[in-house]
């Protein structure tokens, strides 16, 4: 979902590689774009797919909420590590064109999502956090795949505890409480200073622990991803460390007595409400969003998809790494089948920002739960598949793909590649 997750496409069509006794990947890196486009179908089911609170159907779409955000968002760091010579990190000129190019995608990403803000749809719109976690990828760009995995723990783990300590000085909240998201406005009125403390620590997306992601994709991006162990690995690996998150947040939220304490916590505003503390949380749960309230610490062992803390961060990490794998290892073998969504993982900027203007022309605050049903998800999903298909077969790269590769382009005339002397010939 972003310009963000653009791949420049000479370093896609340019990780060929020849099979190798059935342990190499054959083709392009289009895996990365079918995981991409799952994304997008993701995003679609929690945005105009039925309410899974309301049972049905509408129960296949829980796991996509929280979930297609957080594989967004390790993509994004797929596509920084790719940019900056996947297994070998660029060096010398190469790098600064990088960093500079990362630069200046940052504040046109946070322009773009604080107009999508500004249409007021109803949604959180994570582009502008983006732009901020673009900035702080930038020294990192020379690490390699180990330092990046270390990297990913440690703020999985340490940044909500951080965030925790820092926001119930600076900005304390209980449930009921929903994390600001950044406006236009804000940067105007507020200052630069506000702005940045929403971006970075109290907003939806807040970059101190959205960097988790970031540098996880940055790891799996400086890896093999034309090797099939490599892909084994990723979706075996991500799928353990998924489940293994699930089973101990458990243990720690039912036997160990974390979600008791938890409802200790909300039972004077649950007994305003005429409500037990379960039922007032799970009427309420969806406001868990960026930042968990800081009544207690009991609230870090919840497993809740975007609640950002350390067992949601390395639950959406291993699904992550899972599907990325997955997708690489099924797309050689279904390619046929499987384009589409490659097509349109290949364009996954103009499929996000589009369906933000669709729902704002298609609907209004008056429309209420009507937004939400099976037939809206399945209308997104064919007209974006559809017209990704159509668009790579007659113009190519992504409308506002090529807008910000145009606009980020400067770096190449100010950092000239160094120019490598031509050997003497005997």
């Amino acid at each position: 979902m972003d310009g963000v997750t653009v791949m420049d496409r000479a370093l896609v069509d340019g990780a060929r590689t020849v099979p190798e006794q059935g342990k190499r990947v054959a083709g392009r890196l289009t895996g990365i774009d079918v995981a991409r486009g799952l994304a997008v179908l993701g995003m679609y089911a929690v945005h105009v797919g039925p309410d899974p609170a309301t049972g049905g159907v509408g129960v296949l779409f829980k796991p996509f909420e929280g979930h297609s955000a957080a594989l967004f968002a390790v993509l994004a760091g797929v596509s920084i590590a790719l940019m900056s010579g996947g297994r070998r990190p660029k060096e010398g000129r190469d790098r600064t064109r990088v960093a500079l190019k990362l630069a200046t995608r940052a504040p046109l990403l946070v322009v773009l999502g604080l107009w999508l803000t500004s249409l007021e749809t109803g949604y959180m719109v994570i582009l502008a956090y983006y732009g901020a976690c673009f900035l702080f990828a930038i020294p990192w760009l020379r690490a390699g795949a180990k330092a990046l995995a270390i990297a990913a723990v440690t703020v999985a783990v340490a940044g909500p505890l951080l965030s925790h300590l820092i926001r119930a000085q600076l900005l304390p909240r209980d449930l009921l409480f929903f994390a600001p998201d950044l406006t236009a406005d804000d940067v105007t009125s507020t200052g630069l200073l506000k702005a940045a403390t929403v971006l970075v620590l109290t907003g939806t997306f807040p970059a101190l622990t959205l960097m988790a992601y970031v540098f996880a994709g940055m790891a799996i991006g400086r890896m093999d991803l034309t090797s099939r162990s490599v892909c084994r690995r990723l979706f075996f690996g991500g799928s353990a460390l998924a489940v293994g998150g699930y089973f101990v947040s458990w243990l720690a939220t039912g036997p160990l007595g974390g979600m008791q304490a938890i409802y200790r916590s909300l039972e004077p505003a649950a007994a305003q409400m005429g409500m037990t503390p379960p039922e007032f949380l799970r009427l309420h749960q969806t406001w868990i969003h960026g930042t968990p309230p800081t009544t207690s610490w009991a609230w870090e062992l919840l497993p809740t998809g975007t609640s950002y803390t350390p067992f949601d961060l390395l639950i959406s990490i291993g699904i992550a790494a899972a599907v990325i794998g997955g997708c690489q290892l099924l797309m050689p073998k279904f390619e046929r089948v499987l384009r589409p969504l490659s097509d349109l993982g290949g364009r996954v900027l103009s499929a996000y920002v589009l369906h933000f203007v669709a729902i704002a022309l298609l609907w209004d605050e008056s429309d209420g739960d009507s937004i939400f049903s099976v037939l809206h998800f399945a209308e997104f999903s064919v007209v974006a598949l559809t017209a990704a298909v159509l668009w790579r077969k007659f113009v190519g790269r992504g409308p506002l793909e090529w807008a910000m590769n145009k606009l980020s382009s400067w770096p190449k005339y100010l950092v000239p590649r160094a120019r490598v002397p031509a050997q003497r010939r005997g």
